[in-house]
C-alpha cells in the first residue's frame, strides 16, 4: 500500500530571509549568545531532500510495490520477529538496484496505532529486491510500518503496511496537543518552535534549539545523525499522513536544526525529532494540533 507522503522541499517553502530571523533567535529561545548558523544558505536550501507523494510519482514509480511478510508467524510483543520486505516493479520483477539516502538503502519507521511507540530502523539488503531484519515490539496491538527507499533512477518512494502484534497492549490513551514543546534529555535542553500558527497546507518553519540543560549555553557540538543534524517524522492520528522531514541546515552542529514543513490537513499529529550528541541518539516527541 502506498502512503500519503508529502513533499518537504525546503526551497519552495521558505525564503532565506525568514529563516535567518529564526536562526537569530526570534525571541523563542532561552539560549544566550548568537544563534546564527553559517550552514543555512539559499543554495543548500535548494538541494533540500524531496519526498514524492502519490500524486507526484511517475507511472513506473506508481508500479513499484513492497510486500511485508512475517515468515515465522504473527509477531508477539517482547519477542523478535523476522520481517522480510520484497520490492517489485509493475511487471512483477524484483527491483534490485537502490540508491543510498541519508547513509542507508532503506529507512523503516514503525509506530503504534496510538502513536505512543516509535522505531526508526534499517533492514539489511539481501539482494534480489529483498530486505530483512528482526523486529521487536514492546507491546501488543496494531502498528503501522512506513518504508522509505529509492530505486535507482527514481525518486524516493514510501510504501506502508500494518500488522497486529500479539500480547498485552497498553490501555488506550487519548492523543492531545502537548502543552509544551521542550524536553531535557541526556543533559540537553531541547526547545521546538514554529514560526507561525499551525494551519494545514501552510509553509511553516520548525526550529529545534539545543542548549546545555544546566548552564543554558547553546550547544554547538551536535553530531550528524544519518547524514544530517537531525530528522523529524510526523504521523497524523489516523495513521494516513506520514511526513519524513529533513533539515535545511543539514550540515550544522547546532545550536539549532531548522526544518520546512507543511501539514497536508488539519488534525492532531505526533512528531518525533531525532538528534545525536556524543554518540547518543535522542528522540524528542511532542503532539501538535493543526487547524
Amino acid at each position: 500500500m502506498k502512503s500519503m507522503k508529502w513533499v518537504m522541499l525546503g526551497g519552495a517553502l521558505i525564503i532565506g530571509f525568514a529563516l535567518t530571523n529564526v536562526l537569530q533567535g526570534a525571541g523563542k529561545s532561552k539560549a544566550s549568545g548568537d544563534l546564527a548558523d553559517p550552514y543555512l544558505d539559499p543554495f543548500a536550501m535548494s538541494l533540500a531532500h524531496r519526498h514524492s507523494g502519490p500524486g507526484m510519482e511517475t507511472a513506473a514509480e506508481q508500479g513499484v510495490t513492497m510486500a511485508f511478510e512475517w515468515p515465522d508467524g504473527k509477531p508477539r510483543a517482547g519477542e523478535q520477529s523476522r520481517l522480510v520486505m520484497s520490492v517489485k516493479d509493475k511487471g512483477g520483477n524484483a527491483v534490485e538496484q537502490f540508491d543510498i539516502v541519508n547513509e542507508k538503502l532503506i529507512h523503516l519507521v514503525i509506530v503504534s496505532a496510538d502513536l505512543q511507540q516509535f522505531q526508526h530502523i534499517h533492514p539489511e539488503y539481501k539482494g534480489g529486491g529483498k530486505y530483512e531484519l528482526p523486529v521487536q515490539f514492546n507491546t501488543g496491538g496494531e502498528y503501522r510500518l512506513y518504508a522509505d527507499f529509492q530505486p535507482s533512477g527514481m525518486n524516493e518512494l514510501t510504501r506502508m503496511s500494518s500488522v497486529a502484534v500479539a500480547g498485552q497492549s497498553l490501555p488506550p490513551g487519548r492523543l492531545a496537543a502537548s502543552p509544551e514543546r521542550s524536553a531535557d534529555i541526556n543533559g540537553i535542553h531541547v526547545e521546538a518552535a514554529f514560526d507561525q500558527e499551525l494551519e494545514a497546507r501552510q509553509a511553516l518553519t520548525l526550529t529545534y534549539t539545543f542548549t546545555d540543560a544546566r548552564s543554558g549555553e547553546p550547544l554547538r557540538d551536535m553530531e550528524l545523525y544519518l547524514g544530517a543534524i537531525g530528522h523529524v517524522v510526523a504521523v497524523d492520528e489516523g495513521l494516513n499522513d506520514y511526513l519524513h522531514i529533513h533539515p535545511l541546515n543539514w550540515a550544522s552542529s547546532g545550536p539549532q536544526a531548522v526544518f520546512g514543513v507543511s501539514f497536508p490537513r488539519s488534525g492532531l499529529y505526533q512528531m518525533w525529532g531525532q538528534f545525536q550528541r556524543e554518540g547518543q541518539v535522542i528522540v524528542v516527541p511532542f503532539t501538535v494540533q493543526v487547524k
